[in-house]
């Protein structure tokens, strides 16, 4: 039997427009934590050229030193000072391009930091935050069925907590004073054509995840509207996907019943990375949590679906409200990774 939201009095959601010139500039300019790492590698390799500028110094010592931003190798800095005033012209002269050689060492590291295995903004991703800033991301829109009002009567940017960065976003509770009240506490961004994945990290305060109802804390569905039909990452006595009903769990896991399996579960209070393959046509659904392969859905749903939109927050269905927080978001055609 479906379930349907305990209040309908209203419904939000965030959405950002689905479009192909979206692709190319999705990712998010909220969170300059992102991008500082993945332009790691660029800022390196430009130290690098202005350690050599030192070079082209040819008197003192002292000046490759100065001239030089590469010169905080240490190696490179000791050379060029070495050298007296008067004796040293040639020597100095040498002296700079080991400077810049340290420079060139110092850019090779930002480039393993920025483009690593794991990449908190995809050059691909059709969209990515990590909520730094109090703004609206990027090409979103708040959209509610009742009076019209700012996006953060439902959401906030919370700098009391974060995975990573200073800040990430919570979902507020309909019992918050100036909240919508809405069951629906959604956002839905673009998602890459066909299958694709998505990567956040989920944090839920006040009871582990994955209680004994069936709520929504993300989907990839056919639209961003609410009543699309999804293929949801949900709770469904234990974590779960959940489609019309039908609903798949990690290995050796399910409902609690006589004869059956024990729910799983995630802890409270912490933050959990999700890793979610997406694939409406293929029907097929794989989960990842912190880098474990817990559910291999094959042929599910029963039909295809032409997914195009991402969502995350909360679809209250039962029970009670949720304290949620969400980071490090991520949407991309080939898999993203936890940080």
């Amino acid at each position: 039997m479906r379930h349907f939201p305990l209040n309908s009095r209203s419904f939000s959601v965030l959405v950002l427009a689905a479009s192909a010139a979206s692709f190319a500039v999705g990712c998010s300019s909220d969170s300059p934590r992102d991008f500082e790492r993945a332009q790691g590698g660029a800022s390196g390799a430009g130290t690098a050229g202005a350690g050599q500028a030192g070079a082209g110094k040819a008197g003192a010592g002292t000046a490759g030193a100065l001239t030089s931003p590469g010169g905080a190798s240490s190696a490179g800095a000791a050379s060029g000072g070495a050298p007296s005033a008067g004796a040293g012209g040639t020597s100095a002269g040498g002296a700079g391009p080991v400077a810049g050689a340290g420079g060139v060492t110092t850019g090779s590291a930002g480039a393993a930091t920025g483009g690593g295995t794991a990449s908190p903004c995809p050059a691909d991703a059709t969209f990515c935050s990590g909520f730094e800033t109090n703004t609206l991301p990027m090409n979103a829109v708040y959209k509610v069925n009742a009076a019209p009002g700012e996006w953060t009567r439902d959401f906030e940017v919370d700098s009391s907590l974060a995975h990573s960065g200073k800040s990430s976003l919570r979902m507020k509770m309909t019992s918050e004073s100036g909240a919508s009240g809405s069951s629906y506490r959604m956002l839905a961004v673009p998602a890459p054509s066909g299958a694709f994945w998505v990567r956040f990290y989920i944090q839920q305060a006040d009871r582990d995840l994955g209680g004994n109802d069936h709520n929504e804390f993300a989907a990839a569905a056919v639209s961003d509207d609410p009543n699309a039909a999804a293929i949801e990452f949900a709770e469904d006595v234990g974590i779960a996907f959940n489609t019309s009903d039908a609903v798949r769990w990690p290995m050796g896991y399910g409902r609690t019943m006589s004869g059956g399996t024990m729910p799983f579960t995630l802890p409270k209070a912490m933050w959990h990375c999700i890793e979610i393959s997406f694939d409406g046509q293929g029907r097929q659904q794989q989960l990842f949590i912190n880098g474990t392969q817990q559910i291999d859905a094959k042929d599910y749903p029963g039909s295809a679906i032409a997914i195009k939109t991402f969502k995350f927050g909360f679809m209250q269905y039962h029970g009670p409200d949720r304290k949620i927080w969400y980071d490090d978001v991520a949407v991309a055609p080939t898999r993203i990774k936890c940080l």
